[in-house]
C-alpha cells in the first residue's frame, strides 16, 4: 500500500523551518508572544510598514541588503496580520533572487499550489509556533476546531498554519483538508504518521462534516458513518472522525480528520 499526502514534504520545507528555527535560537527562542515582528524585521534590514496594497495582504521589496516590507492596513484579527509579516520575512530569508514578492490571502493559505508561497508559509509556521513552545502547548490533548483555535490565539496565528503544525507536532494522527467550492484544495498530515491519503481536486464527500447542512453537523469531533474520504481505498476503511470549520467569506471550510 502507498500512503502519501497532499502536499509534498521536501528538502525545500525542511529548509525553510530550519532558517526560522535559527532565527529563534539567535534571539535565545523567546515564546512567540513576546516576538515583536517589526523589531526582528529591522534586525535582519527590513522595515515594516502597513498602508494600502490593492489586491494583496503583503509584499515584499528588496534593494541590496535592505528590504521593505508592506501589510495591508486593517487586517484582523492580529493573528493573520503577525503571521502576514512572517509570511513576507520567509521570502526575505528564503527567496533572495526575487527583489519583488506580491502576496494574496489565498498565498497565506497555500500549503499544496506554489512552492514559494509554501516555503514561506513553512517559514513562518516554525517561526510563530517553534516545535519547543508548540508541543508543550499540545500535551496530549485529543484534536478538535476548539483546541486549534485556542492554540491559534495563543500563538497568535492563523487557523490553517496552527492545524498543520498541530498535525506536525503532535502526536495524533491528524488529516488537515482545506476545501473550497465544493472541491478538495489539499490536504496535508505528517509523512512520519503515513496516514491515508485524501485526493486533491475531488468533490468533498456527501454526509461529511464538510458538506451537510448546518443544523446536521456537530460542534466536536464525530464519526459520519456515511462519509467517504478515501473513495481510493478498496479495502476495509479505517474508523475516522471528523470536525469541519465553515468559512463561509472563502466559500470553503478547513477539515480535521483524526484516527483515534
Amino acid at each position: 500500500m502507498k500512503v502519501t499526502t497532499g502536499i509534498k514534504c521536501d528538502a525545500k520545507r525542511i529548509k525553510a523551518g530550519g532558517a526560522a528555527f535559527r532565527i529563534g535560537e539567535e534571539l535565545g527562542s523567546p515564546h512567540p508572544r513576546e516576538l515583536d515582528l517589526k523589531d526582528l524585521a529591522m534586525y535582519r534590514n527590513v522595515l515594516v510598514r502597513e498602508g494600502e496594497i490593492k489586491g494583496a495582504e503583503g509584499r515584499l521589496l528588496r534593494k541590496g541588503k535592505n528590504g521593505v516590507i508592506h501589510v495591508r492596513r486593517g487586517i484582523v484579527p492580529e493573528g493573520r496580520r503577525r503571521f502576514t509579516i512572517a509570511h513576507e520575512l520567509g521570502h526575505w530569508e528564503l527567496h533572495e533572487e526575487y527583489s519583488q514578492l506580491l502576496c494574496s490571502a489565498e498565498d497565506m493559505r497555500d500549503y499544496g499550489r506554489s512552492p514559494l508561497e509554501v516555503e514561506a508559509n513553512c517559514f513562518a509556521a516554525e517561526l510563530l509556533m517553534p516545535n519547543s513552545h508548540f508541543r508543550s502547548a499540545c500535551g496530549t490533548l485529543e484534536p478538535s476546531m476548539a483546541l486549534i483555535e485556542s492554540l491559534a490565539s495563543d500563538f497568535q496565528t492563523t487557523l490553517t498554519s496552527t492545524a498543520i503544525r498541530f498535525a506536525d507536532v503532535s502526536k495524533r494522527k491528524v488529516v488537515v483538508i482545506y476545501h473550497q467550492n465544493g472541491l478538495i484544495r489539499w490536504s496535508y498530515s505528517d509523512p512520519r504518521k503515513k496516514l491515508l491519503f485524501v485526493v486533491p481536486g475531488k468533490p468533498l464527500p456527501a454526509y461529511s462534516s464538510a458538506t451537510l447542512e448546518l443544523a446536521e453537523v456537530s460542534n466536536r469531533m464525530e464519526h459520519y458513518d456515511d462519509a467517504d474520504w478515501f473513495p481510493q481505498v478498496t479495502w476495509e476503511k479505517p474508523d475516522v472522525l471528523e470536525e469541519t470549520k465553515r468559512m463561509s467569506g472563502l466559500n470553503g471550510g478547513l477539515t480535521l480528520l483524526w484516527f483515534p
